[in-house]
């Protein structure tokens, strides 16, 4: 008998894991909830999820300790860099920095070349508001401010561009 509960509970725990990592879920909420916070760069201006009204955003929470997110944010780069090229209704990009400690943050930006707006998020408080329980987290969002999609794990390219073009169509 004991030996039916270990596995159950096991299967129970590898169903949970694979519902929740590496896969798109549903939003934990139907709305955007928006935010402003210290760049990562500290020369660069505040990042805002409303900086680019109109627009779908790709928004991502990473973190320096993060083996997942350090391998996501250059897919995501290359993402971000595809996207500008298609004009000003693109899909922005705009990271969240879960709270790293200075200079873990920046130097991750830098190393992994990341160039889209990036904030600085040293408490915690708007992963919390995002639902961010682990990382990569990964949201998608219409001009509109509707939550189309939240992505918890690693993105691998042909993921991301299945959500961005869901993202775009959710827009339409």
């Amino acid at each position: 008998m004991a030996a039916v509960f270990i596995v159950a509970a096991v299967v129970l725990a590898a169903a949970t894991v694979s519902s929740r990592h590496g896969s798109p879920d549903k939003a934990p909420f139907a709305t955007a909830r928006p935010f402003t916070l210290p760049a990562v760069d500290v020369a660069a201006a505040p990042v805002s999820l409303a900086s680019a009204p109109g627009r779908p955003v790709v928004l991502t929470f990473f973190a320096a300790w993060c083996q997942p997110c350090i391998a996501e944010l250059p897919v995501i780069e290359r993402a971000w860099q595809a996207m500008q090229a298609q004009g000003p209704n693109a899909p922005v990009v705009v990271g969240v920095d879960e709270q790293d400690q200075k200079p873990a943050g920046p130097d991750l930006v830098r190393s992994s070349g990341v160039t889209f707006p990036s904030g600085y998020d040293h408490d915690g408080t708007v992963g919390r508001s995002w639902a961010v329980n682990g990382l990569p987290i990964t949201a998608f969002i219409t001009p509109t401010g509707r939550v189309v999609a939240y992505h918890r794990g690693e993105l691998k390219a042909a993921q991301l561009d299945a959500l961005v073009a869901r993202l775009r169509a959710a827009g339409r």
